[in-house]
């Protein structure tokens, strides 16, 4: 029983005290980024995403978890030469949608300069499409973020889902 005990003390309590002192210097970041043309919106409806552009305010409870509000704005248009248009397509010209979403991110490796994390979201978004207001919701998928940088940082994500597809990029600072 003593060494159940020990085992227990050794890799449970141990690594959870680790991680309890373990101060975020700066656990607050605003960054402002770019998302590149999303390429998923080609498939549906025969419109295309020419920008996304974001703002985003991360709390860092702990070294190992980011939690993130993001706040974007993306351009829609369609071309005439996409074929006739259906019902609820966008005609040949521009719209726009915002959205706002919750992003968690893990960050899986923090040094002191370079941090690599993974991250999903859920959020909502809104538009106007020939004006009619058009809500709905959805998900991002981010496999692999790197930053780099301690008080102002620059960053690069690949991922996929309602605010960007396939990759953004910005810069940020941490207070």
């Amino acid at each position: 029983m003593r060494k159940v005990i020990v085992l227990f003390a050794i890799f449970v309590l141990a690594p959870v005290s680790i991680f309890a002192q373990e101060k975020v210097e700066k656990p607050i970041e605003v960054n402002i980024s770019y998302g590149g043309p999303q390429a998923m919106l080609g498939w549906v409806g025969g419109a295309h995403t020419t920008f996304s552009a974001m703002l985003e305010v991360k709390y860092i409870p702990i070294k190992w978890v980011s939690i993130g509000l993001v706040g974007g704005l993306r351009d829609k248009s369609r071309g005439a030469d996409l074929g006739p248009v259906e019902e609820g397509e966008l005609e040949t010209g521009t719209s726009y949608d915002a959205n706002l979403m919750l992003n968690i991110y893990g960050n899986w490796l923090t040094k002191k300069h370079l941090r690599l994390y993974s991250g999903i979201g859920y959020g909502t978004m809104g538009g106007y499409i020939d004006s009619d207001y058009r809500p709905s919701h959805g998900f991002q998928f981010i496999p692999i973020g790197l930053s780099y940088g301690r008080t102002f940082y620059g960053f690069a994500e690949l991922g996929m889902g309602w605010m960007y597809c396939p990759a953004r990029a910005g810069i940020g600072i941490r207070f």
